[in-house]
């Protein structure tokens, strides 16, 4: 009997060890789970279980009716009875996470309640899903993206549907800061790479601005936005093309040629690692030099030999002022600012006042082409940005900004190349520089000098079918790129990570006049050396105009 005692007394030590066991090791795996929910950024310090976009927006529009996709953090029918209760009605099951889910019509003012209650692990929108080619322009508020017939593309309903996908564009600037509006449908960044070419410049963040704006008009989509402001209202002309975040301007936009010519060498040797088929420069030196003298020129003249269509900006200074590099080099596309007056037609399209247009001292005719540059909304690097103190009033919807100028006209071009080399792959640069202004739309009342060969229209660019000829035959290179005796002196960049060889395929080599290239006939005297204030002069020209 007292052995007997002692077994029975032995046996319930060891089951309330058992127990404590047991109820320790609940405890731990609740622990593990708590702490998982707040290390993945689900929950933290009390805040409601709700994806934060849709926690913004609900907030804000508390009668709209939202459909939510719902995840329980325990099991049973606590949380749909917590749903019922605040007024939703359930419309399927979902098998999500460890205890399931449910979707449920839900209104806005119950969506932070339904999110705190303790039975509900997670709180999203249940989205209509899209096919990964197109882009949803349902809240699209922009205008230039319809003035130059973009939007047509993006959608499955269009023969083409070409969003720019997989082409990558490099962007020399003062940085393109991260954001979701960079990202596509799979969550990852299109931002492929991050180089830096301006010494006085310490991090990676533009504190500037404009190199974040530009990268938006080329390939942003605020359909991936955290601001529930801006959500879908901005969409880049490539919404689906990589960018290539290339640094050559510091937080006050200032850079110098040196800075630009190496960034350059670099979009040449790194090209097919990044598939980079397109270059774009919102920027001119601040210096008249021709463009047969100019290292700069001759810079971008060597990317576009080297495959890489080159879209730079004319200028802001108004007409007979096309005398400065890039701009006045003959071979890429010079871009001048047309202005959609606030509509997608291009019926009452005209060009800005300031856009730089004229004869160049070699005497070729600048811009090639026009594209929207005036009050263009697209993403603010922030609210600390030069560009956002110096003009608050400008900002939209809280992430983005409007701005003026032909830094913003030539990345609308830079994402239509996008898009054509999406569609055409086989096109080299000069066949589409040549379709880009041969389908171009000339405007009613403007001067021809001011406006190229007219508009751009992607749709025409894409779809073109007829035969494709070549821009750019017979004119003469950068007397950079040619020796003393008529020989070339292109090599490939030895910094180089891709093991590709240069190819000159793009040029009509037999047409160029290397015999008559003669360093005594370069007027030096055109250059206005000692009047350059280079203190506050760089080679870079920022887009706010207006």
């Amino acid at each position: 009997m007292l052995r007997g005692s002692r077994e029975l007394c032995a046996g319930r030590a060891r089951w309330r060890r058992l127990t404590a066991g047991i109820t320790m090791a609940a405890v731990v795996m609740l622990a593990s789970w708590a702490t998982a929910m707040t290390v993945g950024g689900v929950e933290a310090a009390g805040e409601p279980r709700v994806l934060t976009p849709l926690l913004k927006e609900a907030a804000g529009q508390p009668d709209r009716s939202y459909r939510l996709l719902v995840q329980r953090g325990v099991a049973g029918q606590a949380a749909d009875q917590a749903a019922a209760r605040l007024g939703g009605k359930k419309l399927t099951e979902v098998k999500t996470g460890p205890h399931g889910g449910f979707v449920v019509q839900l209104n806005g003012r119950a969506v932070e309640a339904l999110g705190r209650n303790p039975a509900v692990r997670w709180v999203t929108v249940d989205a209509p899903m899209v096919a990964s080619g197109t882009v949803d322009t349902s809240r699209l508020v922009n205008v230039y993206d319809g003035a130059v017939s973009a939007t047509a593309l993006w959608s499955t309903a269009s023969t083409s549907n070409v969003t720019g996908k997989g082409v990558g564009v490099a962007i020399l600037d003062t940085g393109i800061n991260s954001s979701l509006d960079f990202s596509g449908p799979d969550g990852k960044s299109r931002i492929v790479a991050s180089v830096l070419f301006n010494s006085s410049v310490r991090g990676w963040k533009d504190g500037h601005g404009h190199g974040t704006h530009v990268a938006g008009i080329v390939g942003g989509d605020s359909n991936f936005a955290t601001n529930s402001a801006g959500y879908g209202k901005y969409v880049g002309i490539a919404p689906r093309a990589n960018l290539i975040d290339v640094r050559v301007s510091d937080d006050q936009g200032m850079s110098y040629v040196s800075d630009v010519v190496n960034a350059i060498d670099w979009v040449i040797a790194n090209r097919q690692l990044y598939n980079i088929r397109v270059m774009n420069l919102s920027l001119i030196s601040s210096v008249a030099e021709s463009y047969r003298t100019s290292p700069l020129a001759a810079a971008v003249e060597k990317a576009w030999f080297s495959g890489v269509f080159v879209v730079v900006s004319s200028g802001n200074l108004g007409p007979n002022t096309a005398n400065y590099p890039p701009a006045n080099d003959p071979f890429v596309v010079a871009v001048g600012a047309g202005d959609p007056m606030g509509t997608a037609s291009k019926v009452d399209d005209g060009v800005a006042p300031w856009s730089s247009y004229g004869t160049t001292q070699d005497g070729y005719a600048r811009p090639d082409v026009v594209a929207p540059g005036r009050y263009i909304v697209s993403t603010l690097a922030g609210p600390q940005a030069t560009l956002a103190k110096n003009y608050p009033d400008r900002v939209v919807d809280n992430s983005y900004i409007r701005l003026s100028g032909t830094s913003m006209a030539a990345p609308v071009v830079a994402g239509l190349a996008a898009l054509a080399f999406e569609a055409h792959p086989e096109w080299t640069n000069d066949q589409l520089k040549w379709v880009l202004q041969n389908t171009a739309t000339p405007l009613a009342n403007v001067p021809a000098a001011a406006q190229g060969a007219g508009e751009v229209d992607a749709q025409k660019v894409v779809q073109y079918t007829g035969t494709v000829e070549s821009a750019n035959q017979g004119q003469p290179i950068s007397l950079q790129l040619v020796g003393p005796n008529g020989e070339t002196v292109y090599t490939e960049s030895t910094t180089s990570t891709s093991s590709s060889t240069s190819t000159w395929s793009t040029s009509s080599w037999s047409t160029s006049s290397w015999s008559t290239s003669s360093w005594s006939t370069s007027s030096w005297s055109t250059s206005s050396w000692s009047t350059s204030s280079w203190s506050t002069n760089g080679s870079f020209q920022s887009g706010a105009v207006d």
